[in-house]
């Protein structure tokens, strides 16, 4: 894909793409050794707002390239997936630029382009993946897909979904009480019930965990998490890319592209607020390169994700033992919240604090694999004291 500077006023979509393209690339090298047929499904395909002739920066162009990377790389390893892709574009104009970009770049992935509406579009789709492993991108601009709608797609099995979520336009929606917007609103979420969520106190999060949980009860989906793109000069959400599974490897994929994501957004929002300064000042100012430093935001915001998780972790441990796999998988759904973390904090309440015992870790091992038990030691044998002693 292309380079942050040739999205210079376009950031947040520069930072959309960037985490698709590495999911993409992430998910269908995993899918690809487990699975005959992988199908990527974009919803809501464009080509829109675009700098290039040739649609580089685009989702089309992006999911593309990928795509026939993946499949040659496979290839090299004796692997041979079927990789197809679908594409959706209402507008007719933009769809007749959408069907030259994949009969110029499709490669050797089978595409397929379907005119119209793309919630008119859901049963040929769901007809055109078949049985496939689908990865479905939901990338509407604002609030238009209803959820009643959308359902046969989220149920469809094996698949996976990304949303954008219009957090910006969303939440200046929500304070509306003009009928046909509240409409609109209960097509989306299908249900009344988001009102509540006019006077809650972190509102940002009600939001984004209300929908969420949507998505997780329609769709039947194990996980369900998101992570947030923020607004280039201005520390506020513009929109946050909504996550569902219903595999415990893919929620780990997804925190660890979210990694990326952040050290990423920092490095493209800084270029762009010191751009900003400069055209103010119309002086040049010296540059610093911590790239590999969170912000102290993003720390604060982790660290209140960490102590979350740390709560989490006990309530799961009161009602039974739980594979260390399991763990991770039910807390990865917190956002910013990373393997490493977790196994910070199982090292700490293990040794010292002695709160948790790990049974099937070797003499020289030290985080647990997926095979490991973790339980509280308030719950264990007469080998209790034993394990506490051991760092």
């Amino acid at each position: 894909m292309k380079s942050p500077g040739y999205y210079k006023g376009r950031e947040q979509t520069y930072l959309k793409h960037f985490f698709l393209d590495k999911y993409l690339e992430t998910v269908l090298f995993h899918i690809g050794f487990a699975q005959s047929e992988f199908v990527y499904v974009d919803c809501f395909s464009g080509p829109w707002r675009h700098e290039h002739e040739d649609l580089a920066d685009t989702s089309i162009r992006i999911s593309l390239d990928k795509l026939n990377y993946v499949r040659e790389a496979l290839g090299k390893q004796q692997k041979h997936p079927a990789i197809r892709a679908i594409f959706v574009e209402k507008d007719p104009i933009a769809f007749a630029a959408l069907q030259h970009t994949i009969g110029q770049h499709h490669g050797g992935v089978k595409t397929v382009a379907f005119p119209g509406e793309f919630e008119d579009n859901i049963p040929r789709i769901l007809g055109e993946v078949g049985k496939g492993f689908a990865f479905c991108f939901i990338d509407p601009t604002g609030w238009s897909v209803a959820m009643q709608r959308l359902q046969p797609l989220l149920r469809h099995k094996p698949s996976e979904v990304m949303i954008n979520f219009m957090y910006d336009f969303i939440n200046r929606a929500i304070n509306s009480e003009d009928p046909t917007t509240e409409a609109s609103l209960d097509r989306f979420v299908g249900t009344h019930t988001w009102r509540t969520l006019r006077d809650v106190g972190d509102r940002e999060t009600a939001i984004i965990n209300f929908y969420e949980d949507r998505i997780r009860t329609v769709g039947n989906f194990t996980y369900v998490t998101s992570t947030k793109i923020l607004k280039p000069l201005q520390e506020r959400a513009y929109f946050h890319l909504i996550y569902a599974t219903r595999s415990s490897k893919g929620i780990e994929k997804f925190r660890d592209v979210e990694k990326q994501l952040v050290l990423e957004q920092q490095k493209v929002r800084a270029t762009a607020q010191r751009e900003n300064r400069e055209q103010q000042s119309r002086q040049d100012e010296f540059q610093f390169n911590d790239s590999g430093t969170l912000s102290s935001s993003v720390e604060e915001e982790r660290a209140t994700q960490i102590m979350k998780a740390k709560g989490r972790l006990f309530e799961l441990l009161q009602g039974r033992d739980r594979q260390y796999g399991e763990l991770l998988a039910e807390l990865l759904q917190l956002r910013l919240f990373w393997r490493t973390d977790l196994n910070d904090l199982l090292k700490k309440e293990r040794w010292p604090a002695g709160r948790i015992l790990i049974d099937g870790m070797k003499a020289l091992q030290r985080v647990p694999n997926e095979g490991c038990i973790i339980r509280l030691a308030s719950a264990a044998g007469p080998d209790a004291s034993a394990q506490r002693g051991t760092p």
